[in-house]
């Protein structure tokens, strides 16, 4: 298959092109996925939350958790298939309805007390329905936007990212402080906003004709051999997998450390502020950096800062200058995901943008499980600052995996990236 595409102009295009903020389409989709996105993150701080409550068992809170992720991790590829032969618009409706279904579901096996075996299937049915369908809104995006738009696009998804990984945590907390049925109640019609954002898109979200789609396993194979052939996409998943593991596992580890130590609740929470601040801060400035900048300098550097800063956590003394590192690595993030994912979805085509975003998103988040097994046996074996350095290395080889690409080093800026395809 030739990895040379060109990306259709969006349905809603008009002959004089707009710009981002002047795009209804955008904006309808970005309500969507926005209720998508805060519906999720509400849904992933309550529902061990409610465990707890439930049945006063953190191991059962988190066994159930991990059954939800387990479901979403082992259906992503199928979904992704399913993403490049059905309608994209219908398969965010029936995603936003069927997580508002299992949300009120979870909210009457929490009134009627039915146990923690009903919640366990009920959320591992929510990690399904996240795997199969919660993909879509993703792929949509090239059809929602112009190609000289998607940098654009992707940096303004960035910024809402920040926002709700800040607001989503305290939202949550203060609707389980009202009541765990007021806040499934609120969840499930944060996703409903997502189903109706989906329904108010106008445009041709249908796949392209195949003749003969052959059976799953043959169409995620052609997924993946499309994706292994694209020597920068190849080293962008590599760099994925193994920064999100220890980024994610130098949090984890500093968060078990000061839950150990008797610190604050409330100075604990201050860890994911300092991580949302540094991510919203780096947003307000990812849009003009990506069209302005060749993309392979941007990821670069901002790959790199993530890297090299937790090599200075291990050494940081104190509470506050840690948080201030960690506002400080994750600076460059937005710019370099804006960066890398429009370029993604510039270069994929139609037919197998939902295989490969499940790619990519199944090597990114593979790992992370291992996060926090490998932040408590390090901490329980190591010590704090060993197990920290072990998370840096892992950093600093995501870092090397960067700078020896040179695919990835030279992508040029986005109105060039048509040339460099070819």
């Amino acid at each position: 298959m030739s990895t040379t595409t060109t990306a259709s102009p969006a349905p809603a295009a008009s002959a004089v092109p707009l710009p981002l903020r002047r795009s209804r389409t955008y904006w309808v989709w970005l309500v969507g996925d926005t209720g998508q996105a805060l519906g999720s993150s509400i849904q992933f701080f309550l529902v061990p939350l409610i465990v707890v409550l439930v049945t006063g068992s953190t191991a059962a809170a988190g066994t159930i958790a991990a059954l939800g992720l387990g479901g979403r991790i082992a259906t992503t590829l199928v979904g992704g298939v399913l993403a490049d032969r059905h309608d994209l618009r219908r398969m965010m409706v029936l995603s936003g309805v069927m997580a508002a279904v299992v949300m009120v579901a979870m909210l009457v096996a929490t009134r009627l007390e039915l146990g923690i075996v009903v919640l366990a299937a009920l959320n591992l049915l929510a990690g399904v329905r996240a795997g199969l369908l919660g993909g879509a809104s993703d792929a949509a995006l090239k059809q929602v936007v112009r190609p000289d738009l998607l940098p654009a696009a992707s940096a303004a998804n960035q910024a809402r990212d920040a926002a709700v990984s800040m607001g989503a945590p305290p939202l949550g907390g203060v609707l389980l402080g009202i009541g765990a049925v007021p806040a499934l109640a609120a969840t499930a019609a944060a996703y409903l906003v997502s189903a109706v954002g989906a329904l108010a898109l106008r445009g041709d979200f249908r796949p392209a004709p195949v003749a003969d789609p052959g059976p799953v396993r043959a169409e995620v194979s052609a997924g993946l051999r499309w994706l292994w052939a694209r020597p920068e996409l190849r080293r962008i998943m590599a760099v994925a997998l193994l920064l999100n593991l220890g980024l994610n596992a130098a949090i984890a580890t500093l968060l078990y450390h000061l839950a150990t130590t008797g610190e604050d609740p409330a100075r604990i929470g201050l860890v994911s502020t300092a991580l949302g601040l540094g991510m919203l801060l780096g947003a307000t400035v990812a849009g003009p950096l990506v069209q302005r900048l060749p993309s392979g300098l941007v990821a670069t550097v901002g790959l790199s800062m993530a890297g090299l800063s937790m090599l200075a956590l291990p050494f940081v003394p104190g509470f506050w200058p840690t948080l201030a590192v960690l506002t400080v690595s994750v600076l460059g993030a937005p710019a370099a995901n804006a960066a890398v994912f429009s370029y993604l979805m510039h270069q994929t085509p139609r037919s197998v943008v939902g295989r490969v975003l499940s790619a990519v998103e199944l090597v990114g988040a593979g790992a992370t499980p291992l996060a926090p097994v490998l932040a408590g046996w390090g901490l329980a074996t190591l010590g704090l600052r060993p197990t920290l350095l072990v998370c840096a290395v892992i950093c600093l080889l995501a870092v090397v995996a960067v700078a020896s690409s040179r695919a990835l080093r030279t992508l040029p800026r986005p109105d060039a990236w048509g040339a460099a395809a070819q």
